[in-house]
């Protein structure tokens, strides 16, 4: 019955088993997971990229540093696609930077990853100035701050 509802390409993968090949529906079961779970994988993760989300607590910095990240891990996506998933990824609530960048990038829609990256650096300087973070700084105020709590800890562990 297994074959009979088979369609396509796990028909064709089916009919090619060896004869009396397979003695227990378990190894089939197993065999045929292993056989096709990489075409739905595949077909699935480019999509993933419209996952990827700003969180309220990221800074615009780092919500681009883990974008193209994330972006990197998937199977290729165009231009299109990742314009259209960063725009939708961006969080309004959690920064004015990113409010602003998404506006503008719902306004005047971007056509190339080339047009959203000098959006958002202009937006990155902005936040950056906001906090007062020096310009051409590559660290986030995060990695800052941690580094300045480490600072202390070490300076009062060694009194």
């Amino acid at each position: 019955m297994f074959g009979e509802t088979l369609s396509k390409g796990a028909m064709i993968w089916y009919h090619n088993l060896p004869p009396n090949s397979i003695d227990l529906f378990a190894i089939l079961v197993d065999l045929f997971v292993k056989a096709n779970a990489g075409a739905i994988k595949f077909a699935t993760r480019k999509s993933d990229v419209f996952k990827i989300k700003k969180r309220e607590n990221e800074m615009l910095r780092e919500f681009v540093s883990r974008f193209q990240l994330e972006r990197m891990e998937l199977p290729p996506v165009s231009d299109d696609w990742a314009v259209q998933a960063f725009t939708q990824g961006l969080n309004q609530r959690s920064s004015i930077a990113s409010k602003q960048l998404k506006q503008k990038l719902i306004e005047y829609p971007a056509v190339t990853w080339a047009d959203v990256h000098n959006r958002y650096q202009s937006k990155i300087k902005v936040e950056d100035d906001q906090l007062g973070i020096p310009s051409g700084l590559v660290y986030s105020s995060r990695l800052l701050a941690k580094e300045s709590v480490n600072a202390d800890r070490e300076s009062r562990s060694n009194k």
